[in-house]
């Protein structure tokens, strides 16, 4: 009987362990790990909260002291609870990851555990080194006896543990381990442990590191690999065979191809425990960047296989081909949820090899039976059309809406008119879009045929064929009788406006530094002589004058003064709310409404902006040796330098940024590309514009006096806070503003500019309080002021339509 129980204990040991597997672990796809798009929003998320709760630390704010006050301390009955919290949630999830880690083969957590533990710990001591114990804190009566120190290093390598080793538990041992890393976080802030900010600050920390190392090294997909997708795919009462991983995949969701027992081809679509968190970010990007977010948000798994399996019953309904429902809902020990489906005999439009006249008429047909139900596919491409005998078939309706909106249908017509045409040609695909569409139709197409529209495997194989597009619009409204329809405006803002929102924001942080201890610069200002102050205001309207005249050399040929002179002013509003980029267009928009054509319209822009970044390097060089010795090294360091040293730190990527293009030859090639069409009609122009010497005194003199103008402004309200420098170090001081302010995408050089005249006149010996005062009393008459006339100008301008 004793020989009949020890024979029993390896059988239990053996079934005990893949049920301990199951039971902790979650699916590993067979080992494969993937790098998500989600840990680089983590990785920059975490970056972005740990830079702005450094300020905040600092700032000791009220709300913070608060919420200290009202936790803080607990009660002294359950003070050994919070405490217990505290440990158990930090040091003993951590103990109990690395034993989960242990079940793993090759022991590939564990070594990413103590990997992401050892980094952020390193992470921690360098933080501690270059911000102090406390990041700067002020010591304050109200934090008494409390730690103040950051970062919490017990905290974040607790989180980064937790956050590396999540990907390789089971959805009930994920959410366990999260709770109890958030009833860690709450006990060490009611225990004393750790600050409000310095709390969220470390936990941020280790959640960057963790998504970090999950970017570097790739983390598990938590998806069934294939042949754990083969033994448990019959809990949907289905039998598929040859079940083997489809090559391109999608976050999220697993494909795989396989037969069904009469060996007809089937496709099964797995949604894992990520597909929720694919939805989302991905609802969440579209919302951010375009003004269609796309179909209804759904979170959970078994709704997405039903939404999918609901929309492509539907869209059978509606008379279109489309793969056969075979089955669909939850299998397996995870409860992931698939969707199976029989594939129609053919070939997807994307490997079609020979797509004939007919095929392309049916599959616009095909779309527009979709378009008559309201049913917005949402993703239409190569991939999801297949050409067969039996017609044009639609599959993978999971970004499918049932009720589209007017703008899906167009551009799912868009998205397979692109498809076509990558396959096809566009002379083709245009002569089936005119036997198929009607006008109507056609033109709501072409509104929406551009690459933000399309699948992303059409956007990869346009790279090769960059005039596609526009061909393909051309030849559809030719076909269809019409004009080419201006494109819809599909994204909400684009990486420029991006850029200088960004900048903006930095512009709006240096201005409230600057503003935020002002109050003795406002009563120089208060003091300051009117007399000097309205010489300021006059030097400072002048500018737009000079640049007038500047700009009547820079076209070939003649323009009317007074226009030229109105640009100049309206520029004074758009410098403020689009930067120099807009600017530049503006002009060259300017130059086409006078009658000249777009490349001599381009030569006369970059000429005129040239010009005037030319004449600030030559008065810049010549004005050094006279004012170098003025300038010394800051006696303190505050905000304001800070934030030049991170204005420096721009300008140094910007270098490296050019020094990578004119080293990587690809790069360089690519930028010469780009470039020598244009510098060629440049160097044409500025040939011709030479021949005509009143043309080159248009240019230089109007450049060098709007110059001047600007530096006898600042001089002027320098003079009237009782101050003064010479020409020499104005014109050093204000080239340099000037070269900060175009580093940094900020509108207007907002607070950059202010930024770097008041560091560069405080460095010249000028008192902090009557540079700051001069500064705010220049920058307000020529760059605050002019835009408010600047508007009225630029109406009026496109009343006449002379931009």
């Amino acid at each position: 009987m004793t020989a009949v129980a020890s024979s029993d204990v390896p059988q239990a040991s053996r079934q005990l362990s893949p049920r301990l597997r199951a039971a902790v672990l979650g699916p590993r796809g067979g080992g494969t790990t993937r790098r998500r798009a989600s840990d680089a929003f983590r990785l920059g998320l975490a970056v972005v909260v740990v830079a702005v709760s450094v300020p905040v630390m600092r700032a000791n704010s009220a709300v913070e002291l608060s919420i200290v006050r009202a936790l803080y301390p607990p009660p002294e009955a359950i003070s050994w609870l919070v405490t217990l919290v505290f440990w158990l949630g930090s040091v003993g999830v951590s103990l109990l990851l690395v034993g989960a880690g242990l079940l793993v083969p090759r022991l590939t957590a564990v070594r990413h555990v103590a990997l992401a533990a050892l980094l952020t710990w390193a992470v921690c001591a360098l933080l501690g080194v270059l911000l102090g114990p406390a990041a700067g804190r002020p010591p304050t009566d109200a934090l008494a006896g409390l730690h103040a120190d950051y970062p919490v290093t017990q905290l974040a390598v607790a989180i980064a543990v937790a956050a590396t080793a999540l990907p390789y538990l089971s959805r009930p041992v994920h959410r366990a381990v999260s709770f109890l890393v958030a009833l860690a976080v709450l006990a060490a802030v009611c225990g004393g442990e750790a600050l409000p900010v310095n709390a969220i600050s470390s936990v941020a920390l280790g959640w960057g590191i963790a998504a970090g190392l999950h970017l570097a090294l790739g983390s598990p997909l938590g998806l069934p690999s294939a042949a754990e997708v083969a033994e448990w795919i019959t809990d949907l009462n289905v039998v598929v065979t040859d079940i083997a991983r489809v090559p391109r995949q999608v976050w999220g969701v697993e494909q795989f191809t396989g037969h069904d027992p009469a060996g007809r081809p089937v496709e099964l679509a797995v949604y894992g425990r990520d597909a929720s968190d694919a939805r989302m970010l991905a609802k969440l990007w579209r919302f951010c960047l375009y003004r269609d977010s796309g179909p209804t948000l759904i979170l959970d798994r078994l709704q997405q296989v039903e939404h999918e399996a609901y929309l492509t019953l539907l869209a059978g309904r509606a008379g279109v081909l489309v793969p056969d429902v075979l089955a669909a809902g939850r299998f397996g020990p995870s409860g992931d949820a698939a969707l199976v489906t029989g594939v129609r005999d053919g070939e997807a439009l994307a490997q079609a090899t020979d797509v004939t006249d007919a095929a392309l008429e049916e599959i616009l047909r095909a779309v527009l039976r979709l378009r008559a139900a309201g049913i917005a596919h949402g993703a239409v491409g190569g991939d999801t059309i297949i050409v067969s005998d039996q017609g044009a078939c639609i599959r993978n309706f999971r970004c499918a809406s049932a009720s589209g909106p007017a703008s899906r249908l167009d551009a799912d017509l868009a998205a397979a008119l692109g498809a076509m045409a990558v396959r096809a040609g566009a002379e083709r695909t245009a002569a089936a879009a005119t036997r198929v569409l009607d006008s109507d139709t056609a033109r709501g197409a072409l509104v929406h045929l551009q690459r933000s529209a399309l699948d992303p495997g059409t956007v990869d194989a346009l790279h090769d064929h960059k005039d596609l597009l526009p061909r393909l619009r051309e030849a559809v409204a030719d076909g269809a009788g019409i004009k080419v329809p201006q494109l819809a405006e599909l994204k909400r803002i684009s990486w420029t406006n991006l850029l200088f929102g960004l900048g903006s924001l930095i512009g709006v942080w240096l201005i409230i530094g600057i503003l935020s201890d002002a109050g003795s610069a406002l009563e120089a200002i208060k003091g300051a002589s009117w007399g000097w102050v309205a010489l300021a205001f006059i030097f400072a309207q002048l500018p737009v004058v000079a640049e007038g005249w500047a700009l009547l050399g820079a076209a070939v040929g003649d323009l009317p003064y007074g226009r030229c002179v109105a640009l100049e002013t309206s520029n004074t509003f758009i410098a403020l709310v689009g930067g120099d980029v807009a600017v530049f267009a503006i002009r060259v928009r300017f130059f086409q409404r006078q009658g000249y054509e777009a490349p001599a319209a381009v030569s006369a822009g970059v000429i005129a902006t040239s010009a005037s970044w030319t004449v600030k390097t030559l008065l810049f060089l010549i004005a050094l040796p006279f004012a170098a010795g003025t300038f010394h090294a800051p006696s303190s360091s505050g905000d304001r330098q800070d934030a030049v040293w991170i204005i420096l730190a721009v300008i140094l990527a910007a270098g490296i940024a050019v020094a990578l293009v004119a080293l990587v030859p690809r790069l360089r090639r690519l930028a010469s590309s780009k470039l020598r069409p244009h510098l060629a009609n440049i160097w044409a122009n500025v040939k011709t514009i030479a021949t005509e010497p009143r043309k080159i005194v248009y240019v230089l003199a109007g450049s060098t006096l709007a110059q001047l103008l600007v530096i006898l402004a600042l001089g002027a309200s320098l003079h009237a806070v009782g101050q003064h420098a010479s020409i020499a170090t104005l014109i050093t001081v204000n080239t340099l503003a000037a070269v900060l302010g175009g580093a940094v995408p900020v509108p207007g050089g907002l607070g950059v500019v202010e930024a770097g005249l008041i560091a560069g006149l405080a460095a010249a010996g000028i008192p902090q309080e009557q540079a700051v005062a001069a500064v705010l009393i220049q920058r307000f008459f020529a760059a605050y002021l002019p835009p408010v006339w600047g508007w009225f100008t630029l109406t009026w301008m496109r009343r006449r339509e002379y931009v």
